[in-house]
């Protein structure tokens, strides 16, 4: 009996604490049911958090992302922001707050989701022109891949233009919207007048054949424009003329000279040799300068025996080797990629410091595991790190080709690749000796 009485007097309570709350409040306005701006769920939210949302996302970095390079941006510089007499009309105004009832909308006129979204095309399409600009120079300059040792060349005529299909609709740009980290990717495409291609072609590749001086153990040889030209092959793909630098081909010339040069105590590594021909041919196309000869990796042994001092490193270029003692013994040896755009000076050298990252001088790319030594040119600091790359707005990483271990392949520091940089940056100490080799 007294848990009855005790409940009545309790609800009636209750109920003048509700009744109190939601009549000394103002009515409030919130959002319709199944009410999307772009992919922000808006339902039940009330009109200024949605308002929040909105005006957050437009105004947070997004990510323009083009072939391997990336451009921040916000949707309010694009030109794209919120029509916010459109958003009124998706709500409804609610006497109560708890729950929500005795709700009346705000507005009887159609709701148009795409109408959400404003865009100032004059605006989006002037920053668009400007971004394609940055990208022109892709036009005027030879295209490599390291990935299949191939290249294009392209006419003076050939043009570069951004898909821009996402910007060229409402429906497509209010699916931009979102709370998450918003990602574009932007499609280059090439326009080139065939006849015009295959002129540029023939003339590039007149360019990049021009005698090539590689280094055969300590024999220097010429590699004669007629027999670099067989090392071409090119074909048409997609309207644009590729060109190939055959493994095959290089791989039969050293084969051809192998019984001249080769002796007991220099025999090339023929993959990591074919890779150094490959890349030099490659780099010539671009406006890098090759060194004055290609060193071609051979087998061997170090130099030294360990009796130099307790610990230190023993670099020989023409092996693409590094050799690491401790105590008079050879307790490791690392396959390395020395200079090919920029020689990496011999001589004898001290670890200079350890730094974790650094970036490089040329091109913005990272370097983990940095062990500095010395200076090229006395300007240009050069060392031992990790295969080095860069990252775009996806996150994903653009690196050299791993491939190139063994073969020279940098400006002219020395690379390895990330677990043996890790575990030479670990065990080496600042002051450390390193002698490099021809």
């Amino acid at each position: 009996m007294k848990v009855k009485l005790v409940f009545l007097l309790i609800i009636p309570v209750i109920f003048s604490y509700w009744l109190l709350y939601n009549l000394s409040n103002k009515p409030i306005t919130v959002f319709r049911n199944n009410i999307k701006a772009g992919n922000i769920d808006l339902s039940w939210k009330t009109l200024n958090t949605g308002l929040e949302l909105l005006n957050t996302s437009i105004n947070t970095p997004i990510y323009l992302n083009i072939e391997s390079q990336s451009r921040a941006t916000t949707l309010n510089d694009l030109g794209i922001t919120y029509d916010e007499n459109e958003l009124l009309k998706a709500t409804k105004t609610c006497r109560f707050r708890k729950p929500l009832i005795f709700c009346r909308n705000t507005s009887n006129e159609p709701i148009n989701q795409d109408e959400f979204v404003v865009v100032d095309d004059v605006r989006l399409s002037h920053y668009l022109d400007e971004l394609e600009k940055e990208f022109e120079f892709i036009s005027k300059n030879s295209i490599i891949s390291f990935y299949d040792y191939s290249f294009i060349a392209p006419s003076i005529n050939a043009t570069i233009s951004l898909n821009k299909d996402v910007f060229t609709n409402k429906k497509s740009l209010t699916q931009i919207i979102d709370t998450k980290d918003i990602k574009i990717k932007l499609n280059l495409e090439t326009k080139d007048d065939l006849n015009k291609q295959k002129i540029a072609t023939n003339n590039l590749i007149k360019k990049i054949t021009i005698p090539l001086l590689i280094k055969y153990g300590r024999n220097p040889v010429y590699i004669p424009k007629n027999t670099l030209k067989t090392f071409i092959n090119s074909t048409e793909e997609n309207n644009l003329i590729k060109n190939y630098i055959s493994e095959n081909k290089v791989k039969e010339y050293l084969n051809n000279i192998k019984d001249k040069y080769e002796k007991d105590d220099v025999k090339i590594l023929e993959k990591e040799s074919v890779r150094a021909i490959q890349m030099a041919l490659l780099f010539r196309t671009t406006d890098y300068k090759v060194n004055n000869a290609v060193i071609l990796p051979i087998e061997g042994m170090p130099k030294t025996n360990g009796e130099l001092h307790d610990v230190y490193l023993e670099l020989i270029k023409s092996q693409q080797r590094l050799y690491r003692f401790e105590n008079g013994k050879l307790v490791k040896t690392y396959i390395v990629s020395t200079g090919l755009t920029w020689e990496t000076p011999p001589g004898e050298y001290k670890i200079l410091g350890k730094q974790k990252m650094t970036i490089s001088y040329f091109g913005n790319w990272y370097m983990p595991n940095y062990l500095p030594i010395g200076y090229i040119n006395g300007q240009y600091r050069f060392g031992f790190h990790a295969i080095p790359y860069h990252m775009d707005g996806y996150g994903n990483i653009y690196s050299r080709d791993e491939n190139t271990m063994g073969s020279p392949a940098t400006g002219g520091c020395i690379q390895l690749t990330y677990n043996d940089s890790l575990e030479l940056f670990e065990w080496a100490n600042v002051g450390m000796p390193v002698y490099i080799y021809e």
